[in-house]
């Protein structure tokens, strides 16, 4: 396994300070002679700090049944990795390490089947992590066939990818599955004029349009049937305007 990528799976727990002295010194080590992955670093922290910033909010929010339940036995399952312990009261569970942060992910994907500003928060980070870790400028194109095939082998999705445009202007370069909610969902992805251009498909979700911004992207929502699909692209570039329209004509 490549340094870099020994450094990407550990890049959560890093910057959730879960990793012991020796680990941590090993992936800072790499960070400070890396900078691709310490780029992706940031993007790292930009998604955790989303999470962060969005907890106040979160505390105010009612819990869905079953919500607690889940959240403590993910927690417990992590903490218990670490420590080989668990925590003593539920507060105190959701605010110390690793443990908090799966607690927390899992309580923010929940209110996020509320909120499109949550959803485009989470999808944004996601689409920043997954372009840091699997794309970079020389990711050949992709056919769309082949992804379709892929993603219904792996995962049993029966997913339309929009493929590549004529023009080359819209190119695709790749899918997978990214955490949403109970779940996972395809996470496919585009260079758009060299632009970085994501397209989530939730599946039996139904949601009113929206087009808002969140951490410095562009975020459309909009439904088919009882499919959402979330494009996802940075907010000041004009240059994705048609590649982005082309892209939703083709999702269904």
């Amino acid at each position: 396994m490549s340094d870099c990528r020994r450094t990407a799976e550990r890049l959560t727990p890093y910057i959730d300070g879960a990793l012991d002295e020796g680990e941590r010194a090993d992936v800072a080590g790499h960070l400070a002679a890396c900078p691709p992955c310490r780029d992706e670093a940031s993007r790292e922290e930009t998604g955790r700090a989303a999470l962060r910033h969005g907890a106040e909010r979160l505390r105010n929010e009612p819990v869905p049944p079953g919500l607690r339940t889940r959240c403590e036995a993910l927690a417990r399952a992590h903490a218990g990795q670490r420590q080989g312990g668990w925590f003593r009261t539920w507060p105190a569970r959701l605010a110390l390490g690793t443990a908090a942060a799966v607690a927390m992910i899992v309580l923010f994907s929940e209110v996020t089947q509320r909120s499109n500003a949550l959803l485009a928060a989470q999808l944004t980070a996601d689409h920043a992590k997954c372009f840091g870790i699997f794309v970079d400028g020389d990711t050949p194109v992709a056919d769309a066939g082949a992804l379709e095939r892929r993603l219904a082998g792996q995962y049993g999705w029966e997913v339309h990818v929009p493929p590549s445009s004529a023009d080359g202007e819209v190119q695709l370069v790749g899918g997978r599955r990214c955490l949403w909610a109970d779940g996972r969902m395809p996470h496919i992805m585009y260079r758009i004029n060299g632009q970085h251009v994501s397209l989530f498909v939730l599946e039996g979700v139904t949601r009113p349009p929206a087009d808002l911004v969140a951490l410095g992207h562009r975020a459309r929502i909009w439904s088919r049937g009882t499919t959402t699909y979330v494009l996802v692209s940075r907010a000041e570039t004009d240059s994705v305007a048609a590649g982005a329209e082309y892209v939703m004509r083709e999702a269904r």
